[in-house]
């Protein structure tokens, strides 16, 4: 998707049946996608609950077809490897990559609820990443096994590409529907999710009461939602996905940082909650070794991202500072 960068000044008209230049159709379409979300969402949790669900389902059947057939059309020469990646390259690569694992981190949110949380969500964790990772790589397998080296000049739609060597136009269609979905889900699930963090800061008196607001008839926290929406929306149109992945990305693996060395100090302590915890060979160190990688990641971000995060966290950290001040004194905080 091209970025809104140059939305004022576009007046690319190719296959438009609106007359619009294609930067305003982006911005339009994108505007309707969060404005539909808002909508189901404010309705209530089961409205987009089951909006999640279905889209999954529906995102999940391209690429499951694409493995399916495309696994018979790997030429084992495309698959050889004439060089190993620099340092450098490497880096770059996985810290735009790491989006693609991004969120394990929710199975923790309901973890309260589930008996034996100890065992049961780290299992549940680690069950997920394999299945995920399994289905990666056999994406990757199949896209460089049809494609082969033409698989770096398709960079905006590559798996339509090869999808469409053994699956002709139709697969190319699937593929790009698939696509569409995917992102549509994403966000649907987002959509869902993230809004909660504002209003239980909000309910927290972390940001101002109002932001805690609630729909009197369908009982959603509306304010919070609207709020998160359109944020997103906001960060949607004015920076392309590579830039937003990776300004996403820095901020998750700061926090996955300072969970792994909570993680290392608690295991180094054996603190431990109800029942046995979750136990395997060199666990101790696996928490280091998480450190280290986590660390070698980050070191192929751009000053950009560091500043943007820190300025993130300095507003956060302002409103939490004034949010204190105003219970500690009393005064109303709306």
């Amino acid at each position: 998707m091209r970025s809104h960068e140059s939305l004022p000044k576009s007046n690319d008209k190719e296959g438009d049946l609106t007359g619009l230049p294609l930067g305003w159709r982006v911005f339009l379409a994108t505007f309707a996608v969060y404005a539909v979300l808002v909508f189901i969402n404010i309705r209530g949790v089961r409205e987009g609950a089951g909006a999640v669900t279905a889209i999954t389902i529906a995102k999940l059947l391209p690429l499951l077809l694409f493995i399916a057939v495309g696994i018979f059309f790997i030429h084992p020469a495309h698959l050889a490897f004439t060089a190993w990646p620099g340092s450098g390259p490497l880096g770059d690569a996985v810290i735009l990559l790491i989006f693609a694992f991004v969120g394990i981190e929710v199975a923790l949110i309901p973890s309260g609820e589930v008996k034996n949380p100890a065992r049961t969500v780290p299992r549940s964790a680690y069950l997920a990443l394999v299945v995920t990772t399994t289905i990666y790589i056999l994406i990757q397998l199949v896209a460089q096994g049809s494609l082969g080296a033409e698989l770096a000049t398709h960079k905006d739609a590559p798996l339509a590409e090869a999808a469409a060597t053994f699956l002709g136009q139709l697969g190319r269609t699937i593929l790009l529907a698939g696509a569409t979905i995917s992102a549509f889900g994403f966000v649907t699930s987002d959509i869902l999710s993230s809004p909660r963090m504002i209003f239980a800061f909000g309910r927290d008196r972390s940001l101002p009461a109002w932001f805690a607001h609630v729909h009197p008839r369908y009982r959603t926290p509306d304010v919070a939602i609207i709020t998160y929406a359109t944020l997103a929306f906001a960060l949607s149109v004015t920076g392309t996905f590579e830039r937003l992945a990776v300004l996403s990305n820095v901020a998750v693996l700061l926090m996955y940082l300072l969970c792994c060395a909570a993680c290392w100090l608690l295991v180094q302590r054996d603190v431990r909650a109800d029942g046995r915890p979750f136990n395997f060979p060199g666990m101790k160190i696996v928490p280091a070794l998480a450190i280290v990688t986590i660390i070698w990641i980050l070191a192929h971000a751009t000053a950009r991202e560091f500043i943007i995060t820190a300025i993130v966290l300095v507003v956060a950290s302002a409103f939490y500072l004034l949010a204190s001040v105003f219970r500690s004194t009393g005064a109303p905080d709306r």
